[in-house]
C-alpha cells in the first residue's frame, strides 16, 4: 500500500516539474544559438567578444579592443545580424517610440539604439531592443538598452 502511494506521489511530482524542466532546456538551447550567431559575426570581423548579453530575442556584444559592436535579433523565424565599427560612429542615442495618452502615459511600441555615423552620407545603424508587435511586454529592455548605450558612449569617448 505504501509503495503505491509513494509511486503516485513521485509520478505527480515528475509531472508537475516537467514543464519547468522543458522550458528551461528550451531557453538554454535558444541562448546557445544566439551566442553562436553573435560569435560567428564577431569572428567574421576578426573580433573577440569581451562583453555580451543575451536577452530572449536579441544578443549584443562588443570587442572593446577593436571597438566593434555586434547585434543579433530573432523575429519569428528570421535571424538578423548587425554590426558597427565604432571608429566610424559619431554618437549613439536611445529612441523610445510610442504613443502618449491623455493622462500623459506613454506606451512604448519600439525601443531602438541608434548609432550615428561620422560620414553623414552613410545610414544610421539601428539596433531594435524591443518591438511591441514581437514581444508583448517589456521585461528589462530599458535597463539593457541604457547599459549598452552608456558602454558604447564610453567607448566612443576613448577613441
Amino acid at each position: 500500500m505504501e509503495l503505491g502511494v509513494t509511486a503516485i506521489g513521485l509520478a505527480s511530482v515528475a509531472l508537475c516539474a516537467m514543464p519547468f524542466v522543458l522550458t528551461s532546456r528550451s531557453r538554454k538551447i535558444k541562448e546557445k544559438k544566439m551566442m553562436s550567431s553573435l560569435s560567428d559575426i564577431a569572428s567574421k570581423y576578426n573580433c573577440q567578444l569581451t562583453q555580451h548579453e543575451i536577452f530572449g530575442h536579441y544578443a549584443i556584444g562588443v570587442d572593446t579592443e577593436k571597438k566593434y559592436v555586434f547585434f543579433v535579433s530573432k523575429n519569428e523565424e528570421e535571424l538578423k545580424q548587425q554590426y558597427a565599427d565604432l571608429s566610424t560612429i559619431k554618437s549613439s542615442e536611445i529612441a523610445n517610440i510610442g504613443k502618449s495618452y491623455a493622462r500623459k502615459e506613454k506606451i512604448t511600441e519600439r525601443l531602438l539604439l541608434k548609432l550615428f555615423p561620422k560620414n553623414t552620407n552613410n545610414e544610421d545603424v539601428v539596433f531594435e531592443f524591443y518591438n511591441a508587435a514581437v514581444n508583448f511586454q517589456l521585461s528589462g529592455e530599458f535597463q539593457s538598452i541604457e547599459k549598452w548605450n552608456k558602454l558604447i558612449k564610453n567607448m566612443l569617448k576613448s577613441s
